[in-house]
């Protein structure tokens, strides 16, 4: 079919947009109607051979009417006439550069050119490097710590604890029984303890705990104490803690523990204090917290200084220095497949072993360092798979043929920087990226506000690398169908999604399939993020529930009754229902009340009335107590009082409790719990 031209007629060209036509000479020049006329000097045999249609040639004639937008839009979607993702280079006058740049083709392969020998060394080297790690890691892993006591006597054993162990402590509310009589001993006991590194922030209580009126989240968990520098007493070398306190992180708040390679620390257990005033804690702990009435239990430190300590400091800073530098010839030297895969296997190894361990071992039981391997292996073979498809679909395309130093100087830098998650990002004030924990923690909102703008200008760079590479619009299907997906979840009832570290990694690296320098930089990080996050909390799921969201926190259980206080009738505690509630539960087995006093339970029974002085009456240690502290105090003491339903019959079935009431004894001043529950 052909298009043929009349000068002396009028003609009309019909296409899928406006019509055009030449209905005389010089009409409408330079218009939407175009004359014929005017189209005398276009090769038209020549266009119909290039094209093929009259529909190609409607399709060049329309192109020619699309407005600025409409072009800058087709511009950006279909990217540049010419792609380019092109690797980083360096000037020629930069020949040190260049030659450092070449050096593993030009030099180290050209000096051993057969692979089976590179291998051979790559192998023997690995070998090196494995024992020399085992060299530092046995020590404290493998090997049970003890004291040795410098008069001859028998060594003694070292308990192992984390950051937030308790000691001789069972846990919150009413988990150490009546009367607290499952936490003993209080007084005339000690103990050596060793902690791990990073106990200055590992040391955190990320669910809230009541401490008298407050809630204690988001801080230290270490109640009192403080450094003691007495030349009464020069062994004792702090002031009390509060016997619930974490012992790792007050050591670190009485400076006797370092958040750098952590220590051994003496232990002495105090009996009853009548306050806990707070003080300023040393390597920028903060104040500790303040509890101003009477404990049950408390415990101090005491210097060591008889006796020998080992297997006591934490090697982590120096296991992670040396991977970091054992595996820098490797990722500069050899193919990058061989760099990835040996540096993201020891990275994830390095986690587990020492930086960031899932599990708490104890020396002393062989079973724990079993498990923790046991651990270890589990994760291990998911994330490989996760890693060659991270491998596959970004990493390969970056590292293979690129620059040996931009792999040096960008990517291998920032993958450690994602690895040490846990004292890089996990220190910005941000713990997850709800609307409750973002306002409970201090600096959150700006945080997140900074980690935002990063995220997004991040973003925009490599979109523009994806552009540049002609690949935008294939990257934009993908991420619509993953922000799809992601809106689905979230939507999910009774669920709610959490972008974990892992997650987020594994999100954002398919968008650094580039060459450039920004893929090197943000794949390092991204594939370090993965690492961080399967190692430490393996693969944990994307939509979570309510329940698990709390971490242990109250909130979950059945609602407490209400508290109240009658002075006139002998210091007489009382609650009840709300109208919904049952005073019996079938199903929970929920018969009773418990009452806590100064965060310790001291009833359990149906009544729901307490005298107070009857307490005090069928407790002699804890009208001891109340005495003690009335005698300190010269005046009154805050008693803290919160109630929950409970079961008679089972110690550990409890509901919510209530917010502390502030009851002033002996006077009778009563203050009304806050609403909520603890």
């Amino acid at each position: 079919m052909g298009v043929h031209f009349d000068d002396s007629a009028n003609t009309t060209w019909e296409a899928s947009g406006p019509s055009f036509s030449g209905d005389s000479e010089g009409q409408h020049n330079g218009t939407e109607s175009i004359q014929l006329q005017n189209l005398s000097n276009v090769d038209v045999e020549s266009m119909s051979n290039d094209v093929g249609s009259e529909h190609s040639t409607s399709k060049w004639l329309l192109l020619k009417r699309k407005t600025p937008i409409r072009k800058l839009i087709e511009r950006i979607w279909n990217g540049p006439i010419e792609p380019s993702d092109e690797p980083p280079s360096f000037p020629k006058r930069w020949k040190w550069l260049k030659w450092i740049d070449e050096f593993p083709e030009t030099k180290f392969k050209c000096k051993i050119p057969n692979k089976f020998v590179r291998i051979l060394l790559l192998i023997a080297y690995s070998c090196f490097w494995m024992r020399i790690i085992y060299f530092f890691i046995y020590p404290y892993l493998i090997k049970p710590p003890y004291f040795y006591p410098n008069d001859g006597s028998e060594k003694i054993p070292i308990l192992s604890l984390s950051c937030n162990s308790y000691l001789n402590w069972e846990g919150t509310n009413n988990e150490c029984g009546l009367n607290a009589k499952n936490c003993g001993p209080f007084d005339n006991k000690e103990y050596l303890i060793r902690c791990p590194a990073l106990c200055d922030r590992g040391g955190w209580t990320y669910s809230a705990i009541a401490v008298g009126k407050r809630r204690v989240k988001y801080t230290g968990y270490e109640i009192g104490g403080g450094a003691l520098f007495s030349e009464e007493d020069p062994m004792s070398v702090s002031y009390p803690y509060r016997i619930d306190s974490f012992p790792c992180a007050a050591g670190v708040h009485a400076g006797v523990i370092s958040p750098f390679y952590g220590g051994c620390a003496r232990v002495s257990m105090q009996g009853a204090q009548n306050s806990f005033p707070s003080r300023k804690g040393m390597y920028n702990t903060g104040f500790s917290v303040a509890f101003n009435s009477f404990f049950p239990g408390s415990y101090s430190f005491k210097d060591i200084q008889d006796g020998i300590l080992s297997g006591c400091y934490d090697p982590r800073a120096v296991i992670v220095a040396l991977n970091i530098l054992f595996g820098l010839p490797v990722f500069y030297l050899y193919d990058s497949i061989y760099g990835y895969w040996i540096n993201t296997i020891v990275g994830y190894w390095t986690l587990v072993l020492s930086l960031d361990p899932p599990l708490l071992t104890d020396a002393h039981d062989p079973a724990s360092v079993y498990e923790l391997f046991s651990v270890g292996f589990q994760r291990l073979l998911p994330l490989c798979f996760v890693l060659y498809v991270v491998w596959k679909s970004a990493v390969k395309r970056t590292l293979e043929a690129g620059s040996p130093i931009a792999k040096v100087i960008l990517w291998y830098p920032t993958f450690w920087l994602g690895i040490s998650n846990n004292v890089t990002f996990d220190r910005l004030p941000v713990d997850r990226l709800t609307a409750k924990d973002l306002k409970e923690q201090a600096g959150a909102l700006t945080a997140v506000g900074s980690i935002a703008a990063t995220i997004l200008t991040c973003a925009i760079v490599q979109a523009y690398s994806l552009w540049k590479s002609g690949r935008f619009k294939k990257y934009l299907k993908i991420y619509i169908c993953f922000i799809s997906g992601l809106v689905a979840l979230g939507s999910l009832p009774g669920l709610n999604l959490r972008i974990h570290h892992y997650i987020l990694g594994s999100i954002l690296v398919p968008g650094c399939a580039t060459r450039g320098s920004s893929a090197y930089l943000f794949q390092g990080i991204l594939v370090g993020l993965i690492l961080s996050g399967v190692a430490r909390w393996d693969f944990a799921s994307i939509v979570e529930t309510d329940l698990a969201l709390l971490r242990g926190e109250a909130g979950a259980s059945m609602k407490p009754p209400i508290l109240d206080f009658n002075n006139n009738e002998n210091h007489s505690l009382s609650w009840h229902l709300n109208t919904t509630d049952s005073v019996i539960d079938q199903v929970e087995n929920i018969d009773g009340f418990s009452l806590l006093l100064n965060d310790v339970e001291v009833y359990v029974g149906e009544n729901d009335t307490v005298n107070i002085d009857n307490l005090r009456m069928k407790n002699p240690g804890l009208a001891r107590m109340m005495d003690e502290a009335l005698d300190a105090s010269g005046g009154t003491i805050d008693l803290y009082l919160r109630v929950a339903r409970a079961s008679i019959r089972t110690p550990t079935n409890r509901g919510d409790y209530t917010n502390a009431g502030v009851l002033q004894w002996p006077d009778g001043t009563w203050q009304m719990p806050e609403p909520g529950v603890s």
